[in-house]
């Protein structure tokens, strides 16, 4: 579980909004330019459940599980290739079958299976945004503000 400082700048009963600042491992993730999360280059704001009832002013610690996020991850960067990788093989030997060009069937197979590698993204998208498991959560607080 990667874990995170934050503040909270806004709560009620059932959601709050975290501020965090990037750190170590912000710089480390190839993402970090195009993170949706981000509202500027050295902080995050971010919604969560607040399960711990934080206020406005508390200093929490907020979690997100890794596993959830390797998944996702191989579905965006990965899962498009190897459909891309396979529609081109099977082109390339359907081509016979089809008495066509192989490089052209290879290319036109490969581009159709990654168009639907995209379109099932997008629709797993979806369902993602929904999911709780792969959302950010409190994990405790550090300092209640007193205020």
């Amino acid at each position: 579980m990667v874990k995170e400082e934050g503040v909270v700048t806004s709560a009620s009963q059932s959601t709050a909004w975290v501020k965090t600042v990037r750190t170590s491992a912000c710089d480390a993730c190839k993402a970090k330019d195009n993170c949706e999360i981000l509202n500027s280059k050295d902080s995050m704001h971010f919604e969560v459940r607040n399960i711990l009832n934080a206020g406005k002013g508390d200093r929490v610690v907020v979690g997100v599980q890794t596993r959830p996020l390797l998944v996702l991850t191989f579905m965006l960067y990965v899962f498009p290739i190897f459909l891309l990788l396979i529609g081109a093989v099977a082109g390339k030997n359907l081509a016979f079958l089809l008495k066509t060009d192989q490089n052209l069937t290879s290319i036109l197979f490969g581009f159709i299976l990654f168009f639907i590698a995209v379109f099932i993204i997008k629709k797993i998208n979806n369902n993602v945004a929904k999911n709780q498991k792969y959302r950010p959560f409190l994990v405790k607080i550090l300092k209640k503000n007193n205020s």
